[in-house]
């Protein structure tokens, strides 16, 4: 077998050979073969230059090569040659991408005047757009204007993101090249512009887009104070019930202690004084506790009064307070690059407070003694103690602030490619956090139940109720992300800075306070936003909820 080194060699000798001489001794001029040259003996022609190859910054503009559009002489009937220019730069990219109406092919090139564009543009990957034409005399030329500031092409919409390069699955065109050249304009986003209402973005490279940008200023404006969170109902939460009276002795054989108050909360939890202890003939029954019940309770809340036997019964022991919900975090991490820019994190919504505990239902009593009965002829039952009352609902918690907007030059998204080169990239400043929402305060406990009362002559009386503790009050909210301010935001890393290019950044966005925070309390104040000339963010960072 040949050595590479020798089938390279002799690849080059035949095409040589072959380029030099066709099948008919004629000589072919050729200055490039086929890579299987050797093999098959024949050489591919050389590709016939255009009046359209070059750079378009130093060769001249012809109707051939683009479509032009001007936005004082333009007009969007006409076919966008430089004699009957377009008006808008959409519809010249769209004559580009799709060729002019008489079944031109695509030109994939638009010359742009200098002059300002109230327009957000789609640019299909592989159009161009050259910007900065001085259109004075019909020349369409760069002489004395490309880069300068006398003839800028302006691209500055009232609102949205100014310039979307689409990406390879998004472009109306056939063949290889998915470049997209901006060269010579100046792109400019409105403060507060983009799809969230708080962010501005000046240009965004779609999934899979590939772009150069050269000779060119990208400036974002300012973004927008986040929205300070909702408060949680400024009323109080429910309240407790008050608990039942026990029956008194001596009016029925049976005496059922008082019934059990039930209060139901929104998040479905209940508190329930609980029931009183039954009267009876030589001893009364114990009540029943309250709750829910404290995890660790060794004060005894809620505890059941016992009930009489050879001594007294014993009330029931109020309830405990539901615990006061603490202060949220505030938001923490960079945000998540999509389709529409940029989006930040909110606050921590607050916890509610917890419910307050029912109070422990009270013993009842007996109604026999050494000395002490029912007068014959009536019920014999003893008194019944009476119910706890029931606890109070907690406080709902405040709704976390919102993430300050962010000011971004570009945003490339997974799998672009972004050049940029002799450019600047300006921001402005981000957003501060919103301030997080107060939370509500908690219910009050209700009393309870008394119990029934002995009869006459010195027959014990049945035992109260403990009270219902008081509902927690609900947690105030973290607040929100300050606003990034990054000049280059992307998910992949491909893409090359060429010298010249310079990037100038506003400040990042503080972090939002608390909820009733005080001033220098920084406990639940959300994050400084993220900043940097770039800025890498993760692949599938998804968006928070």
């Amino acid at each position: 077998m040949r050595p590479q080194a020798d089938r390279r060699a002799l690849a080059a000798a035949v095409a040589v050979v072959v380029c030099a001489w066709g099948a008919s001794s004629t000589l072919i001029a050729c200055t490039s073969y086929r890579d299987d040259c050797w093999e098959v003996m024949e050489c591919a022609p050389a590709p016939e230059p255009t009046l359209c190859d070059g750079d378009p910054s130093t060769t001249m503009a012809l109707d051939e090569c683009g479509v032009f559009v001007s936005p004082l002489s333009g007009d969007d009937r006409s076919p966008g040659t430089k004699d009957a220019p377009v008006k808008t730069l959409q519809h010249a990219i769209g004559l580009a991408a799709h060729g002019r109406s008489h079944g031109e092919q695509p030109t994939r090139r638009v010359y742009a005047c200098g002059g300002s564009f109230e327009e957000k543009l789609t640019l299909p990957s592989g159009v161009d757009v050259w910007g900065g034409r001085l259109c004075d005399g019909g020349d369409w030329s760069y002489e004395g204007s490309f880069g300068g500031p006398d003839h800028p092409t302006i691209i500055a919409p009232p609102g949205g993101i100014p310039l979307r390069v689409l990406g390879e699955e998004g472009m109306a065109l056939a063949g290889d090249d998915a470049t997209s050249v901006i060269a010579g304009v100046r792109v400019v986003a409105a403060d507060a512009s983009a799809p969230d209402g708080k962010s501005s973005i000046a240009m965004i490279l779609s999934t899979g887009a590939t772009a150069i940008v050269q000779d060119s200023v990208i400036v974002a404006g300012n973004g927008k104070d986040g929205e300070p969170g909702e408060d949680a109902d400024t009323e109080r939460a429910a309240d407790g019930l008050e608990g039942n009276d026990g029956v008194s002795a001596c009016t029925t054989d049976s005496p059922t202690g008082a019934l059990a108050v039930v209060t139901v909360c929104d998040d479905g939890i209940e508190s329930i004084g609980g029931y009183g202890g039954d009267g009876g003939l030589e001893s009364g029954s114990d009540g029943a506790p309250g709750q829910p019940a404290p995890g660790e309770n060794p004060e005894g809340y809620g505890r059941a009064g016992v009930g009489a036997d050879v001594s007294l019964c014993e009330a029931g022991r109020r309830g405990a307070d539901g615990a006061d919900a603490g202060r949220a975090d505030g938001a923490v991490g960079v945000g998540h690059l999509g389709k529409e820019g940029w989006i930040g994190v909110r606050g921590k919504d607050g916890k509610p407070g917890g419910t307050g505990q029912g109070g422990g239902g009270g013993g009842g009593s007996k109604s026999r003694g050494e000395m002490v009965a029912c007068r014959a002829g009536l019920p014999q039952g003893g008194a019944a103690g009476g119910s706890g009352g029931s606890g109070a609902c907690g406080g709902h918690g405040g709704y976390g602030g919102g993430y300050g907007g962010a000011s971004i030059g570009i945003v490339a998204l997974d799998g672009t490619d972004l050049t940029i080169g002799a450019s600047d990239v300006i921001t402005g400043n981000g957003g501060r956090g919103g301030v997080g929402g107060r939370g509500q305060l908690g219910g009050i406990g209700k009393p309870a139940g008394q119990g029934g009362l002995g009869s006459g002559g010195g027959m014990w009386h049945a035992c109260k109720g403990g009270d219902g503790g008081n509902g927690g009050r609900g947690g105030d909210a973290g607040g929100g992300l300050g606003g990034a301010t990054i000049g280059i935001a992307y998910v992949a890393p491909n893409f090359a800075i060429r010298p010249g290019t310079y990037i100038q950044l506003g400040d990042p966005g503080h972090g939002g306070p608390a909820g009733n925070a005080g001033a220098g309390d920084e406990v639940g104040e959300g994050q400084l936003g993220p900043t940097g000339e770039i800025h890498a963010f993760s692949v599938g960072n998804e968006p928070p909820h």
